[in-house]
């Protein structure tokens, strides 16, 4: 366990400057969503100089944002800022575009259909 120590702390490290150059995020919100103390940030302010000038960054109010591009769901054609790399802008657009591109899902959805109709059916002659 003593080996992880090293690599999980420059994970924390590489964690928090990233989160950092979020403009969204304050400093306070990055360390509680990294459950990281006052003490272990100062720690880790003192042995990494990349995060010691993203706060200084911050402080002087010139941290490069970027810019961010609407994109058309090909599917609702609404307009959505994609997370990562959304193609979609729901699970649903998502599902729906599954459906269409895939003969054996649309087939399988149709055969649930069917026999949740039987069934209700089935039910309401009884």
């Amino acid at each position: 366990m003593s080996n992880d120590q090293p690599y999980l702390k420059r994970l924390e490290e590489q964690a928090c400057e990233l989160l950092l150059r979020s403009p969204r995020l304050s400093v306070s919100q990055v360390l509680e969503l990294l459950d990281i103390s006052d003490s272990e940030f100062r720690q880790m302010l003192k042995g990494n100089t990349e995060i010691a000038t993203l706060l200084e960054q911050r402080k002087d109010g010139c941290l490069a944002t970027t810019p961010v591009e609407s994109k058309e769901c090909p599917v609702c054609h609404d307009w959505f800022v994609p997370y990562a790399s959304a193609r979609y802008c729901s699970d649903a657009c998502a599902q729906t575009a599954h459906l269409r591109t895939s003969p054996d899902a649309a087939r399988r959805l149709r055969a649930k259909y069917r026999a949740h109709q039987t069934t209700k059916a089935r039910a309401k002659s009884e």
